[in-house]
């Protein structure tokens, strides 16, 4: 099955013809178009997970993966060589962004690798990471291959982990005014797991926030949180708004280190149904970590 996805993957990514012939000793670099930082090097103030050579930015929210392949001069022509270097390259990328998503933790309980266990999630998942983007290709003199690529962590991927019958949908006030434009938790200090599907609970454990309350629109195209480093930057960001509240995780729950603690006040605030409570919907929530 990988086969046939890498093929289909080459056909449309095809190799500059001015980088097949290199020097002996040279290495070409060959970015897919113009980077964004989620292309690069993560930045500091990003919140990265990172799985052997591979990674998954919770900031920029991508996965980030590498492949390489090793040219056969038994082809004799090195354009032909070059060409399948690039496409086991990319075969190996499609295996290793697989695996990184397999160590991405979906809620308390279960990662990504326990869901794909059941064969239609793996085949959806494996379909989905074929759209991979490739984002830098080397090549080198030896007619060996190295490409980097990722695919978005929110869209499609969070719909295949997380779906949420209607009827579980939590039913928030979403007009009138409102006190704040978006949540901060400040959960610096804590061993905090960041994952999809997290929860945000009270002192007794009843829930505040968490997937039943975020839209699909939300769930799909910035996910329930999104986890930075800074929190002078936090309470800045845009996808928050001009007004947010910003509270103090107390905790992480027990045995879940996924899910945060917040004090009773704080929850209270948040389950005000005088107030328009759209940003809980619209899933407008950051989480700061160390």
């Amino acid at each position: 099955m990988l086969n046939k996805l890498v093929q289909s993957l080459t056909k449309t990514q095809k190799t500059a013809p001015w980088a097949l012939a290199l020097g002996a000793g040279l290495v070409f670099s060959v970015p897919a178009g113009a980077e964004t930082k989620t292309a690069k090097e993560a930045s500091t103030a990003d919140v990265v997970q990172n799985v052997g050579h591979n990674q998954v930015n919770w900031t920029s929210k991508v996965v980030v993966a590498t492949g390489s392949g090793a040219a056969n001069l038994k082809d004799g022509n090195v354009a032909v060589a070059r060409l399948g270097a690039e496409r086991a390259a990319k075969m190996d990328a499609l295996r290793n962004i697989l695996e990184t998503i397999k160590g991405i933790q979906i809620d308390g309980k279960r990662n990504a690798g326990d869901l794909m266990s059941n064969g239609t999630i793996q085949s959806k998942v494996t379909g989905i990471a074929q759209g991979f983007q490739v984002v830098d290709t080397k090549y080198y003199s030896d007619g060996s291959v190295d490409v980097k690529v990722k695919m978005p962590l929110d869209d499609k991927l969070a719909g295949a982990f997380i779906q949420v019958p209607d009827k579980k949908k939590k039913k928030l006030p979403t007009k009138g005014a409102s006190n704040f434009t978006g949540l901060v938790v400040n959960a610096q200090k804590l061993e905090v797991t960041p994952s999809m599907a997290p929860r945000i609970v009270d002192e007794n454990g009843a829930e505040v926030y968490g997937v039943t309350y975020v839209s699909e629109k939300a769930l799909q195209q910035g996910g329930i949180v999104t986890y930075v480093k800074d929190l002078g930057s936090a309470k800045k960001d845009t996808r928050i708004g001009n007004k947010p509240l910003v509270v103090r995780a107390l905790s992480t729950s027990k045995g879940a280190a996924t899910d945060l603690v917040i004090a009773n006040a704080d929850a209270d605030k948040l389950r005000d149904k005088s107030q328009n409570l759209s940003f809980l919907v619209d899933g407008k929530v950051l989480v700061v970590l160390d």
